[in-house]
């Protein structure tokens, strides 16, 4: 599977997988740096996943006629980057 067709689900249990196994006691050397590393790419991988997503969500906002809009969600804010401007 390449990291173009990985999902954030799989990315976090290969994670899991990974962290699981370098908490063994009987794991050589080469073998742990060379998790090590697939658990870097596989954080980097889930991490811009995670980053594409933030960019999809968003709120309902209802503005001051009372109809509502989609606004993207600012979560540094705590609500819409439009809430305020309305």
């Amino acid at each position: 599977m390449s990291d173009g067709d990985l999902t954030f689900e799989r990315a976090l249990a290969e994670l899991e997988t990974i962290a699981d196994s370098l908490e063994r006691d009987d794991l050589a050397l080469d073998e742990a740096l060379r998790l090590f590393e697939r658990g870097i790419d596989r954080l980097r991988v889930a991490g811009s996943l995670l980053d594409s997503a933030h960019g999809k969500v968003e709120e309902l906002v209802e503005g001051a006629s009372g109809t509502f809009k989609a606004s993207p969600f600012d979560p540094e804010v705590g609500e819409s980057v439009e809430a305020g401007s309305d």
